[in-house]
């Protein structure tokens, strides 16, 4: 007898659509659970920010009633304890700390905490409040100052960031020191200064690194120096000087490192090429070209196509195309565009797009757009923004990020972010640090971590890390 054995018409096992309900369903779980997870652990953040904040910010105001003010730094290691004070942030979390000592009567403070990319600010008078628009923010380092010479004007970094330099308009002397490429902090040479001519105003180094010049007000005169590139050392050239024209303020070099231009008082720009093998440098043919009213700071744009120089007394911006063989300048067919009030220090974005002046007189940063063609600027729609009192000094960060512009009349750098499609710039929400007494120059590394600045009437200079 045969037995029929019945057909399962229903096997077991999961039809793919039911796989797929499934692989929706775990994966919906798998977004909520990380969700959570990142809210709670975003929370938790925030809360250990707040928390730190607070109790660094109770310590601070201990400090002051102790002592009388608020510390200029955070220093673990000061002697004695009672000239500095450290405080202990929570794993992950870092302090950043602004003294606003010498800006505001009574006496302040703002002390800021980060994890990651959130920020939190308290200052003696506010509850830790949320930090949006951050990036470029400076940090004093540890220590926050070093010595200069007497009546430091100006300053330079060279390009491999390893070396910095001021000119000391006291001392008559350029100061040298060496730059930790990791932390930022500078160390004087063993011979820290070298001799320069009277009154130092001008200062610049070469893209190669193997040449440094001053401008002299008092003598006249440029001085050219060869810098070793290991050391850092300077020592000068033979001849050691070539003549420029009357009180020579500003002086800076092309990117090819051809030319050399000096302005001089009362509407001179000086013109130089430059020996790339030897560093001297040479008059042109036509040694000058005229500029407006009385000018003080001199800019190249990196493709070498165009110079730029503000006039304080004519309260505008000279504009030239520069020929590229010859290092000659032209004035462009119109050759000046109006800035605002006193405009002394200048400065081009990498990418050539943007020109930005700061303004002596009226307080504020003049903006333009920069035709790459012709070399021709264009106020932007909102032509100024802001600043500290007395700016004098500018400088832009390589990755077109950041600028800031040293305030010579409030004691402060004012800091912010530029839109890279627009060129136009916001103040960060904190908008403001510290700095010794009267900044005279601003400068920041090629890097982008670091950011100096001179103190005129305190001979020192303010060191900066960069968020």
């Amino acid at each position: 007898m045969k037995i029929a054995m019945k057909s399962n018409s229903n096997p077991s096992g999961f039809t793919i659509v039911e796989l797929l309900v499934v692989i929706v369903v775990i994966g919906i779980l798998a977004v909520i659970t990380i969700v959570s997870y990142i809210g709670v652990a975003q929370r938790a953040a925030i809360a250990s920010l707040q928390s730190d904040l607070n109790n660094g910010a109770n310590q601070l105001k201990m400090y002051q009633v102790e002592n009388g003010n608020y510390p200029t730094s955070l220093d673990c290691s000061a002697t004695p304890a009672a000239n500095s004070i450290c405080l202990k942030a929570s794993a992950g979390d870092n302090f950043s700390y602004y003294s606003f000592n010498n800006l505001s009567s009574p006496q302040t403070f703002g002390l800021a905490d980060s994890n990651g990319s959130t920020l939190y600010l308290v200052t003696d008078s506010t509850s830790p409040s949320l930090i949006v628009n951050h990036s470029g923010l400076l940090g004093p380092l540890t220590p926050a100052i070093i010595a200069s010479g007497s009546g430091p004007y100006t300053i330079a970094i060279s390009a491999d960031g390893t070396s910095l330099y001021t000119a000391n308009d006291n001392d008559n002397d350029i100061s040298m020191y060496s730059r930790n490429t990791s932390t930022g902090i500078l160390t004087p040479l063993g011979t820290p200064t070298i001799t320069t001519g009277h009154q130092p105003y001008g200062i610049a180094i070469s893209p190669d690194g193997t040449s440094l010049y001053t401008s002299n007000c008092a003598n006249s005169k440029i001085y050219m120096y060869s810098r070793n590139t290991s050391t850092g050392a300077l020592a000068p050239l033979a001849p050691p000087t070539i003549t420029t024209g009357l009180c020579s303020l500003a002086i800076t070099v092309s990117a090819d490192g051809t030319s050399v231009y000096a302005v001089s008082l009362p509407t001179t720009i000086y013109m130089y090429s430059r020996n790339t093998s030897t560093g001297a440098l040479t008059a042109l043919a036509t040694p000058t070209i005229a500029t407006a009213g009385a000018p003080n700071s001199i800019a190249v744009s990196a493709d070498g196509k165009s110079v730029y120089c503000t006039n304080s007394t004519s309260n505008n911006i000279n504009m030239y195309s520069r020929n590229t063989s010859t290092g000659a300048l032209a004035a462009l067919a119109t050759p000046t565009i109006a800035s605002g009030t006193g405009p002394n220090g200048i400065t081009i974005s990498a990418d050539g797009t943007s020109v930005y002046a700061v303004n002596f007189g009226d307080n504020t940063i003049s903006m333009y757009s920069r035709n790459t063609s012709t070399g021709a600027l264009t106020a932007l729609a909102t032509p100024t923004i802001a600043s500290g009192l007395g700016p004098g000094s500018i400088a832009i960060s390589a990755d077109g990020k950041s600028l800031y512009a040293a305030n010579q009349n409030s004691n402060t750098i004012s800091m912010y972010s530029r839109n890279t499609s627009t060129g136009a710039l916001t103040a960060l929400d904190i908008p403001t640090i510290a700095t010794g007494v009267v900044p005279y120059n601003v400068a920041i590394s090629a890097d982008g971590t670091s950011l100096y600045a001179v103190n005129a009437n305190d001979n020192t200079i303010s060191m900066y890390s960069r968020n």
